[in-house]
């Protein structure tokens, strides 16, 4: 099967995004999708591979103006969409206390 790619350019900061994609529990829960997975390698600050009971791929992120470009690799389009769109949604309620 031939590997797909989405990319998108959120607006958190590098450090923001690579605490939750470097971290295996953190990561699974935007990648749910994929079933159980596991960080198989890390490339400090800029690439995370993983694999998981359905497909296996990579979270690359980059600094880019505003916020951070994402490169996400993986065998499903569907599910790499839901990725992005889990880890560009906030987590803290604004405002609140």
């Amino acid at each position: 099967m031939s590997e797909l790619t989405a990319v998108r350019t959120l607006v958190k900061s590098p450090p923001e995004l690579w605490a939750v994609c470097s971290d295996a529990q953190q990561l699974a829960q935007h990648l749910e999708a994929f079933g159980e997975i596991r960080i198989t390698r890390l490339e400090p600050e800029t690439t995370v591979a993983w694999e998981g009971e359905r497909a296996s791929g990579t979270v690359r992120i980059e600094p880019s103006g505003w916020g951070t470009k994402v490169t996400v690799t993986a065998d499903s389009t569907a599910a790499l969409e839901a990725v992005l769109d889990s880890l560009g949604q906030a987590h803290r309620r604004p405002f609140s206390r």
